[in-house]
């Protein structure tokens, strides 16, 4: 039988860095059936280097081209096509994981620091309530 070593020098895996945030989106794709552009509303639920999960009411088909926007008070803060990867259809929280094709740098440096300030901006709300004296 083979022994795996999982020491550091020796299992190396890619660190993927993902934050744990609520921002809003916008999310459109192209119906294949119909032809219609739907868009729709949500939430991420986390922001990662190359991808992120969504909340959605209306979820689209796993392959698709779709287009993302994340905001901040209704302004855009970034625009990028995605690929989804994966759905999850549970009635109580439908979420569909978007990997980002383009603009990887920007992503990173937009994306990544707005889920580090809404993140920053809750624990120190969350904090300042625990703490009253």
């Amino acid at each position: 039988m083979a022994q795996v070593e999982y020491s550091t020098s020796s299992y190396k895996t890619p660190l993927h860095h993902r934050i744990l945030a609520h921002l809003p989106v916008r999310v459109s794709w192209v119906d294949a059936v119909s032809g219609e552009t739907v868009s729709v509303e949500g939430m991420t639920e986390n922001v990662g280097e190359a991808s992120t999960l969504v909340n959605l009411d209306t979820l689209p088909p796993v392959g698709s081209a779709v287009r993302l926007r994340v905001l901040n008070e209704d302004k855009t803060i970034i625009e990028v096509s995605t690929q989804v990867i994966r759905v999850e259809r549970d009635p109580s929280k439908p979420l569909a994981a978007l990997s980002v094709l383009e603009n990887l740098k920007k992503w990173k440096s937009i994306a990544m620091t707005a889920a580090e300030e809404w993140v920053t901006r809750h624990w120190q709300l969350n904090y300042e309530e625990e703490w009253v004296n």
